[in-house]
């Protein structure tokens, strides 16, 4: 029977804690390119094994800003910052770069994300759809394909909430567990389990608990070795004497009477607790049904309400205990991996992540609905599975189930949508539509102009830390400036056109920006029809977040090159630039200035001036507080651009924002 009480894992997870990073799609892509200058540099060298070059790559990790601080085991820090990326197949298991991870640094390089899918989505978050799709863990403790799993759940329910993909989907450790997990998920619903009861289930359903249960009520837990067994902590009995002493006085206290001393024993170790793993403490103060605030009088009334004070003997008692005791510490754990799946699982671009539910996007739903059965019982790769992992290969190839005939799917999709004419060749174009009414509507609920005006003053107080809190963005801070810069402007050009074509971001499922490794092309471009208060035209944003003698360097060549490469593409004179950025240099605004005079030529024909209008944020919001409209915006900057009389340095805060306040 001892030889069955040891540690099993329980759940899985994608990549490792030691990486649970924000915007992951950048630091995979990151990365990539690290990895890649590793090998150039050093085409001969080995990884495995070799602590040497592992070393090296964290140093180039630091050199690159990628980490700070200094790792005190460079080589296990190197190991466990990549190990997740040989998880998603693009790189092996000796840190090269795969086939797949060849193509994703082909997209950075080409900043060519353009979707070229029947999902509708980023060229890169295809490929990563894919690779997830073909993930499996196969060993010892797991026989299953996570995200295969998460698809079938969502497709057989419709939908997640946080704590089901919390607690119950990484518990999914075969696929017998799977419908199981179903069940439990649709009883929970009804109120008929809990989220305790369903962990519980599973753990007492698992060899190594039955055995600890089995040796409970055959012997009694008197020393701490005895509690270090049942504890199965991997680390002997040093980390267990809180835990270990407050078994012996619980139980004190449970047969005795208590007292004011029995309250404050429970508090004392709820603090200790506190300190060592909150997630854990929060679960015995859960289950102690333990408030700060109750009084010894009202806390000791409701005694009988907690199950283990109503135990009858050491044996119950201990079976009790080690029930909430390994309750807590796989609530814990389940609550660490959950937004490390929920990053790697977000690659793909087709689940939504809103509020507390999880659902695919519109497309997926249908395409998925009908075919997740047999995704769950695709076969599982005992060999070649590496090869398998590391080539990209079209979908149908996967597995057969994804070969679909997409007229089944856009059939589906009618019935559901009844007043659209939608086809096999437009799916894509309504597909698009929905796309745009959704952003429209997260527009209305989470970018109101006060909301806009708040996020744009954190953004010129650089202050990450609140705007990170607004939404779960996963993206840096000028992408999210980007970002906020655009829904701006769409409502200040009253919502004409399409944004989302507009902008030159990549946007997750739910619509929020995600920052890349590439950078180059200008951040977006407004395309304006010609109407009786301007003629037809293109307008950049640029925009930047960099001061003093940074914006000199970053930004005056890119955006005159920006500006001057769109007018060359679409040979529209009236093409024009507005500059946006939290503090404006003056020389940044006198050198844009004076490109009304640049010579360029467009088809060989000479071109002269080139209209670049400097803005900063404090400008953006006076524009939004005063509702002012693009129509009265454009005729102010061509007046401004026309100026002859005010000289380069002084133009800006006369021409501009002067102007923009007299509005």
């Amino acid at each position: 029977m001892l030889h069955d009480i040891k540690f099993k894992s329980y759940c899985w997870s994608i990549g490792t804690t030691s990486f649970r990073v924000s915007n992951l799609n950048f630091k995979i892509e990151k990365q990539l390119q690290m990895l890649k200058s590793l090998w150039t540099e050093n085409p001969t060298a080995n990884w495995s094994g070799n602590v040497n070059m592992q070393s090296i790559y964290y140093d180039l990790m630091k050199e690159t800003k990628f980490v700070t601080g200094e790792a005190d085991n460079k080589p296990k820090d190197a190991r466990q910052k990549t190990s997740g990326l040989v998880e998603i197949g693009v790189i092996d298991s000796g840190r090269r770069i795969t086939k797949v991870g060849e193509k994703i640094i082909d997209i950075i390089q080409n900043e060519d994300f353009k979707s070229d899918n029947i999902f509708n989505i980023n060229k890169d978050s295809y490929i990563y759809l894919k690779q997830l799709l073909k993930m499996q863990k196969n060993d010892n403790s797991f026989k299953v394909k996570p995200f295969i799993i998460l698809v079938y759940l969502l497709s057989k329910l419709n939908y997640l909430t946080r704590e089901e993909f919390t607690y119950i989907l990484p518990l999914c450790t075969k696929n017998s567990d799977v419908k199981t997990m179903e069940f439990f998920i649709k009883e929970l619903r009804q109120k008929r389990t809990t989220i305790e009861e369903i962990i519980e289930e599973k753990m007492l359903s698992s060899d190594n608990y039955l055995a600890i249960k089995k040796y409970i009520r055959s012997n009694a837990i008197n020393t701490i070795e005895d509690f270090a067994l049942i504890d199965m902590g991997r680390k002997g009995t040093k980390y267990i004497t809180d835990e270990y002493d407050f078994f012996n006085s619980l139980y004190d206290i449970i047969t005795k009477d208590f007292t004011n001393s029995s309250f404050n024993t429970i508090k004392d170790f709820i603090k200790k607790e506190t300190k060592k793993n909150p997630k854990v403490a929060r679960y015995w103060k859960e289950y102690l049904k333990f408030n700060i605030r109750l009084t010894f009088e009202e806390y000791k009334n409701g005694l009988s309400d907690i199950p283990i004070f109503c135990t009858k003997n050491k044996n119950e008692y201990s079976e009790e205990f080690l029930k909430v005791l390994h309750t807590a510490k796989w609530k814990s754990t389940l609550e660490d991996y959950a937004d490390l799946n929920k990053r790697y699982f977000s690659l793909s671009d087709i689940i939504i992540f809103q509020d507390n539910k999880i659902e695919l996007d519109l497309f997926p739903k249908y395409f998925f609905a009908n075919i997740s059965e047999q995704l769950l019982n695709t076969e599982f790769l005992e060999k070649n599975y590496g090869q398998f992992m590391e080539n990209d290969i079209k979908l149908e190839e996967i597995y057969e189930c994804l070969n679909l005939d997409i007229d089944k799917v856009v059939k589906q999709i009618k019935v559901d949508y009844p007043g659209h004419d939608i086809t096999s060749q437009n799916i894509s174009t309504f597909i698009a539509d929905e796309r745009l009414k959704k952003f429209n509507t997260l527009i209305d609920d989470k970018f109101k102009d006060n909301d806009l005006v708040e996020l744009l003053k954190l953004v010129e107080k650089d202050n990450r830390n609140e705007i990170n809190a607004y939404v779960e963005w996963e993206a840096e801070l000028p992408t999210i400036f980007e970002y906020l810069l655009a829904i701006a402007w769409y409502k200040v050009s009253n919502r004409e056109g399409n944004i989302l074509e507009y902008m030159k971001l990549s946007l997750d499922a739910n619509l929020f920006p995600k920052t890349h490794a590439g950078g180059g092309k200008a951040d977006i471009v407004y395309e304006y029809k010609n109407n009786i208060s301007y003629p037809e035209h293109n307008m950049l944003l640029e925009a930047t977040l960099s001061e003093s003698t940074n914006q000199r360097r970053m930004e005056m060549e890119p955006v005159s090159r920006h500006l001057m490469r769109e007018v060359q593409e679409n040979t529209n004179d009236n093409t024009y630039c507005v500059f946006i950025t939290n503090y404006l240099h003056e020389e940044v605004s006198s050198d844009f200035r004076s490109r009304r005079t640049y010579n360029y030529r467009v088809n060989e024909n000479v071109r002269v001036g080139l209209k670049i209008i400097c803005m900063q944020v404090s400008d953006l919001i006076t524009i939004i507080d005063k509702q002012i409209r693009y129509n009265n915006l454009y005729s102010l900057f061509e007046n401004a651009y026309k100026d002859k009389e005010i000289n380069d340095l002084d133009w800006y805060k006369i021409m501009i924002k002067e102007k923009i306040n007299e509005l």
